[in-house]
């Protein structure tokens, strides 16, 4: 695959830094956020031909397992990460990739599996979010909280966006949030919305984050809430009471990276404008270590991408 862009995400960070170490072996190359051109095919590939626009998902699964035949791929135990997007080419697996459409942007596509793909399984398929009910998205900035705030709008909730900062508000409501809410350090903005809610709370949350989040949102749950892990950025851990899920009848729901069936319905959803992926910067690949210290900065509103050709030359 000629490789027409590949984004940065906040797990090639961790993974280089150390944080993330599974599926990690060396020697590496960084990368699962791929989008670009089929090249060349083996010849037991039969869903692509040559000169075929993909995008991919975080993996190629076996497709025999009993994970892999009752639709749940994700927790393949053959699972075969997908990496090397930080390149010009990079071979794959065909189950790792889906057709994307041909006026589609490989900068809007290389981000909506590991982004969009992942926080549509998320809302849909694992929060199963309905109509009316109050959802609240932290590090809504991110690439996958902010597809989350546009699925969970798009899907009749209430949308409450948590980030850290006070100037990317505006990009979140303009993304579909209702109501943006500004985490500052040391402040547990959890009990203050429970009671804006009238005593209650939200009905999901979206943990795109992890320990760092945890307490607030948590705080923040109504009773029979469904609490849904989908990130976690540090090493740090959580402690909770037991009573404190049981009291509250919570729901606690890891939400496992993105099928290759919710891919193509991410693509769906970008193509009809429903999902709008924000891009901040495309960038050459050479200059992978400044784009990592803006992922790790989080001052950029969107996503950073790299693009291994030349400025000039044919990415199509």
């Amino acid at each position: 695959m000629k490789v027409g862009a590949c984004g940065v995400s906040y797990r090639d960070v961790v993974e280089r830094n150390g944080t993330y170490r599974r599926d990690v072996t060396f020697p590496s190359i960084l990368g699962i956020e791929i989008a670009g051109t089929v090249e060349a095919i083996g010849g037991g590939v039969e869903r692509f031909a040559v000169g075929d626009r993909v995008c991919t998902k975080a993996f190629s699964s076996c497709g025999q397992c009993r994970y892999c035949r009752t639709g749940r791929e994700t927790t393949c135990r053959q699972r075969r990460v997908v990496k090397g997007g930080y390149a010009q080419y990079v071979a794959l697996a065909q189950d790792a990739a889906v057709a994307i459409p041909n006026d589609m942007p490989f900068e809007v596509a290389c981000v909506l599996g590991p982004g969009a793909g992942v926080a549509l399984n998320a809302v849909r398929d694992t929060a199963h979010v309905q109509v009316g009910e109050a959802v609240l998205v932290t590090g809504a900035t991110g690439g996958v909280g902010f597809p989350a705030v546009q699925i969970a709008r798009h899907a009749g909730a209430i949308v409450y966006a948590v980030t850290r900062s006070e100037t990317k508000a505006d990009a979140l409501r303009e993304a579909g949030a209702h109501h943006v809410v500004i985490q500052r350090v040391g402040e547990n903005y959890g009990r203050e919305l429970r009671d804006m809610l009238g005593g209650e709370g939200v009905d999901v949350v979206i943990d795109t984050v992890g320990s760092q989040a945890f307490q607030p949102a948590f705080d923040a749950l109504a009773p029979h809430g469904r609490y849904c892990f989908v990130g976690q950025l540090t090493d740090q851990e959580i402690s909770i009471n037991p009573a404190r899920i049981f009291f509250k009848r919570a729901q606690l729901l890891g939400v496992g990276s993105v099928s290759r069936a919710q891919l193509e319905d991410a693509v769906k959803m970008a193509a009809a404008g429903i999902v709008t992926p924000r891009i901040a910067r495309v960038m050459p690949l050479a200059d992978v270590a400044e784009a990592h210290f803006l992922v790790e900065a989080a001052t950029e509103t969107g996503r950073i991408v790299l693009a291994p050709w030349k400025e000039g030359e044919d990415r199509q």
